[in-house]
């Protein structure tokens, strides 16, 4: 049962971060055509037919960040799936605790094995060998594992898959933005731009290793030839990698994918509220919200709730006293979804390309609409005027327009229905693992194919 608290007055509740090892190995309204390529089809670019492989073992890889988010929580995720559905699986962590960053040497060593490393080429070839996986799913190699993980799966005729929660193989940042604005100019130009402007932690001297990780391997062929099949997971993040030069027919889309839970919250017309969900930082434009908000005509008791922590929300919390604004801080995942079903949007502004924000998915487990920027991957997920409308996130007055227009909406009731039908054809644990197979399957038919072509 979720716990119940007041949007109005609710203190945080901070959760506790899970225990992470290092080096870890274990064992084991108007219609929609929600069947699209996006949802139904794990690979919707055309290439031969493949016969469906049997996978028995899979090996999934990752590089865990010092500060847990989304993207380790869709590792675990996708793991206990499999394993639910009878799949053998083992896994190797490594954690950034782990970096000795101390020290001129440490630092050096470090910024060359980024590019490709020799111990964990080793390391990981060994595990290769004892572990025997049919596939092997990687999720983030970057900075400890590096690159070299898919020279070792080659070097031992094992297919790899590589899922790109972020533009890392393109932009040193690994998110398109600089100061605050999308930038593309490392897509389209040479990498020294972002060493210029320090793209990796605001950092020349830091940024240099990782452009030089992302310029070695692709004179090398690692990210063309070293991967069997690469998970976007959008259309638009796949046009993107495919703009870089990775083969197009390497790349499936696959969405990520959340378990619906049982919520006994419910939308009450009589109080509405919008729901921010996620990090108070720059990048995911709550100050533009805040600022559209006040310019918001009639709001008739309306209300705008914010959830998360980050390096804004003092800042924001502190500008914007207004009775109809309250930052409620972190929350527990539980709450969370009871905060979602109550609320009439769910606001995503983010002012950046998103990857695959899990807060639209949870949003539509639980059949609330949402509110988005017009950017990037975020208006392919959330389609303007079927499962919620679209805004311009750099217009304040488009943003309060669009705020009016839909707390307005005389569809809304069907716009909630179908929001649950789009949820229940696409980012269902039974949707995602049909697709998975299927992607793995083709890895490995791929993989058999090329092992029999004539020298």
């Amino acid at each position: 049962m979720s716990k119940q608290i007041n949007i109005q007055t609710g203190p945080p509740v901070r959760p506790q971060a899970p225990s992470l090892g290092h080096h870890q190995v274990q064992g084991e309204a108007p219609q929609s055509d929600i069947s699209s390529p996006l949802s139904a089809t794990a690979s919707h670019v055309h290439r031969r037919e493949y016969n469906q492989k049997t996978v028995g073992k899979v090996l999934v890889i990752h590089n865990f960040y010092q500060q847990s988010g989304g993207e380790d929580k869709v590792v675990e995720q996708e793991l206990a799936m499999l394993r639910s559905r009878g799949i053998e699986t083992e896994h190797y962590y490594v954690h950034n605790d782990s970096i000795q960053s101390k020290g001129l040497a440490n630092m050096a060593k470090l910024a060359v094995e980024a590019a490709w490393s020799l111990p964990e080429f080793k390391r990981i070839k060994k595990l290769l060998l004892r572990v025997k996986p049919d596939v092997v799913h990687v999720h983030n190699f970057f900075p400890v594992i590096s690159p070299s993980v898919y020279h070792a799966c080659e070097r031992l005729g094992i297919p790899v898959v590589q899922t790109l929660h972020n533009y890392r193989l393109i932009c040193p940042a690994a998110t398109f933005m600089r100061g605050n604005e999308v930038c593309e100019k490392c897509l389209h130009g040479t990498l020294l731009h972002s060493i210029r402007h320090g793209c990796y932690r605001g950092s020349q001297l830091q940024t240099i290793p990782v452009a030089a990780m992302i310029k070695f391997n692709n004179l090398i062929g690692t990210w063309q030839h070293k991967v069997s099949r690469y998970i976007a997971l959008t259309e638009f993040a796949r046009e993107k990698f495919a703009e870089s030069g990775i083969p197009q027919d390497r790349i499936a889309v696959k969405p990520n994918f959340i378990q619906r839970k049982e919520v006994e919250a419910v939308y009450d017309p009589d109080d509405r509220y919008l729901l921010f969900v996620g990090r108070i930082s720059a990048e995911k434009g709550v100050r533009n919200l805040l600022q559209a908000w006040t310019q918001v005509e009639d709001r008739g008791g309306l209300r705008l709730v914010i959830i998360g922590d980050g390096p804004e929300k003092a800042e924001l919390a502190a500008a914007y006293p207004q009775e109809d604004i309250r930052f409620l801080g972190k929350q527990d995942g539980d709450t969370v979804l009871d905060c979602m079903s109550r609320a009439m949007y769910v606001m995503v502004p983010s002012i950046w390309y998103e990857g695959f924000p899990m807060t639209i998915v949870e949003s539509y487990s639980v059949g609330t609409p949402v509110l988005c920027s017009r950017i990037g991957a975020l208006e392919e997920v959330v389609e303007d005027g079927v499962s919620g409308f679209h805004f311009q996130h750099d217009d304040m007055e488009h943003i309060s327009a669009v705020i009016g227009r839909a707390t307005a909406y005389e569809n809304y009731p069907a716009m909630r229905q179908k929001v649950s039908e789009i949820y229940a054809a696409r980012y269902t644990e039974e949707v995602n693992y049909e697709q998975l197979m299927a992607i793995y399957s083709e890895a490995i038919e791929e993989r058999d194919y090329e092992a029999a072509a004539p020298v």
